[in-house]
């Protein structure tokens, strides 16, 4: 992997190379990225947990929320994944639909879409029994979708960025050069790309000293690919990151770019190349602004456990249920705590729902549903 940035960076008119550049390499190129290698990367074995990883409950409460959606003919049974891992997302969800919902699941159509070939070998092994999957290795291989739901859970947090730092009084771009022993480093340059510029001014980021903020230039790309596969329905997406507010917090003058290995967190991004994840926390209000662009409606935006607590997950509380701590019960009952729990996994996601082609009385009912709290 060294060897293909000290390549890109030889091979450069200026000699260096942007961290959008870098992050496509260490984590998408097609031989050596990080998402292409077959290892472990999510739960207790790999490098970071997902809200999928706390077992069951996470996919069944989605599912719930989308057979609503249908039964009530807001959508169609159509459902997309964008990102779909290690697949487990996708069998909680068709394993739910086919127990509680067996109509839906006779008629549903399921696309699970991931990059990696390892992923999509995961996904077909564990999803072989579901006949509705389709596999896809990105969003361009699929058909017009004319009514459903997209789905996506930690998507657009791993996407390259361009960095750019405050310094003597302006903005300039971060980027990645060489020192004399070929060592990868940093270096300052005068900003050139327009979009860095109007990202900037778009957002007022009028710059303090040292600090640092992550330019979305791959959010916008893969969301505007996104939405253009559908005509109508939901785009729900679930991620971790600020609202425009939020980014001024003192903590955060360093922007949020940060790697992930084995659980833990790594701040030089120029170790373990290939090998650990790279991930920045979303801009909210941007991907707010992209779907209002396309005439999208931002119709619903909390914490991923508000979200989950008003799409109904106290439902799978079991009442008077074992106290032995190895029952299935008392581990439902647990997980449900877990994703609920102040302070807990939830608190760091936030959960967007959007529609697109909706009337105002079919978003009346949408937000209606959302608040019932009873969904089995």
């Amino acid at each position: 992997m060294k060897n293909l940035i000290l390549n890109a960076i030889n091979n450069s008119e200026d000699h260096f190379i942007t961290y959008e550049q870098f992050i496509s390499l260490v984590l998408y190129n097609p031989e050596k990225g990080y998402y292409q290698m077959a290892n472990e990367k999510i739960g207790r074995k790999g490098d970071f947990y997902t809200s999928s990883s706390v077992g069951l409950i996470y996919g069944e409460v989605i599912a719930a929320t989308f057979c609503r959606f249908v039964k009530t003919n807001l959508i169609e049974p159509f459902f997309v994944e964008v990102g779909g891992g290690n697949g487990r997302f996708a069998s909680s969800f068709l394993s739910y639909c086919k127990e509680n919902e067996p109509e839906i699941y006779n008629r549903i159509t399921y696309y699970i879409i991931d990059a990696s070939k390892y992923h999509r070998k995961l996904q077909q092994d564990l999803l072989e029994s579901h006949l509705s999957c389709n596999y896809f290795s990105n969003i361009e291989e699929i058909e017009q979708i004319n009514n459903g739901m997209i789905f996506s859970n930690e998507l657009f947090d791993a996407l390259p960025v361009r960095v750019v730092e405050f310094k003597h009084n302006e903005w300039q771009e971060v980027v990645i050069t060489l020192d004399e022993q070929n060592n990868l480093r940093e270096n300052l340059v005068n900003i050139k790309d327009p979009v860095i510029i109007d990202f900037l001014i778009r957002n007022h980021f009028d710059g303090k000293n040292g600090q640092r903020v992550e330019i979305p230039v791959g959010m916008e790309k893969l969301y505007d690919l996104l939405q253009s596969k559908l005509n109508y329905g939901i785009i729900l997406t679930v991620d971790y990151g600020f609202t425009r507010e939020e980014w001024d917090a003192p903590q955060r003058i360093k922007g949020s770019l940060r790697g992930y290995s084995k659980h833990e967190m790594k701040t030089n991004l120029f170790e373990n190349l290939g090998t650990m994840d790279i991930t920045t926390h979303i801009h909210w209000d941007e991907l707010k602004n992209f779907g209002t662009i396309n005439n999208i409606e931002n119709l619903y935006f909390s914490s991923q456990r508000e979200a989950l607590l008003d799409f109904g997950v106290l439902n799978w509380l079991i009442p008077h249920a074992q106290s032995n701590p190895f029952s299935s019960e008392y581990k439902q009952n647990r997980a449900v705590q877990s994703l609920i729990m102040p302070g807990g996994i939830s608190d760091s996601f936030q959960v967007l729902l959007q529609t697109k082609g909706m009337s105002k009385i079919d978003q009346s009912k949408l937000n209606e549903l959302i608040s019932l709290n009873e969904y089995k």
